[in-house]
Parts: C-alpha cells; sequence; structure tokens
C-alpha cells in the first residue's frame, strides 16, 4: 500500500498493523445521526446499509504526516450491514484525537 511513499519521515508503518477503537462521532461527525435529514431512511437502507456504530475497531496500518503538518492515522475498519448480509473492509484516514488502542490488544 505505500511501496511508492519512500520518505520515512512523513509516514510511519506499523508491522504488524496496530488493534485501534475508532471515535466515530470524531471520525465523521455526520455517522451520529440517526437518519438521515430531510425525512427517514427506508427500510431498504436501513437493512442493507453500513451500520456503524460508536465506536468502530480498526487497524492502524500506519501514520501519514499531512503537507500542513497534521498526522492522520491510515486504518482498516470491517464493517457490515445491518442485516449481515454484506461486508467490506474499508480504508479510511483519522485524526489521532478519534483513535484510542484496544484494550483486547494487551490480550493477543
Amino acid at each position: 500500500m505505500f511501496d511508492r511513499w519512500p520518505d520515512s519521515r512523513t509516514l510511519r508503518v506499523f508491522d504488524p498493523p496496530r488493534p485501534v477503537l475508532i471515535d466515530m462521532a470524531i471520525a465523521d461527525p455526520s455517522c451520529g445521526r440517526s437518519f438521515a435529514a430531510g425525512g427517514g431512511v427506508s427500510l431498504r437502507v436501513r437493512a442493507s446499509g453500513a451500520r456503524i456504530e460508536p465506536t468502530m475497531p480498526a487497524l492502524l496500518l500506519a501514520w501519514l504526516q499531512v503537507s500542513n503538518g497534521l498526522w492522520r492515522g491510515v486504518c482498516q475498519m470491517p464493517v457490515e450491514s445491518a442485516n449481515h448480509v454484506s461486508s467490506a473492509v474499508i480504508t479510511m484516514w483519522v485524526p489521532p484525537e478519534a483513535l484510542q488502542p484496544r484494550e483486547d490488544a494487551a490480550e493477543r
């Protein structure tokens, strides 16, 4: 994933990745809403849409420094539909204040 980023001063890769929890209210404030603005959501979307909890488990792959000096965590987060039929692993970047080490990491 990071093969074409040779500058180790702005990229810190973890091998193995570190288990973390993402506070979704910080990472994506719109995820905290119960339903989309402007009137409800169809039953199809409620059942088939990605279920995002307030806190989501993820793996921290790396820290990447942005050109303005800030750092972002590059994370892979598993998601599944509310009806458990569909699933995917998404890659997202997250501000440091939205991340915390996952407690179960010490149990491994």
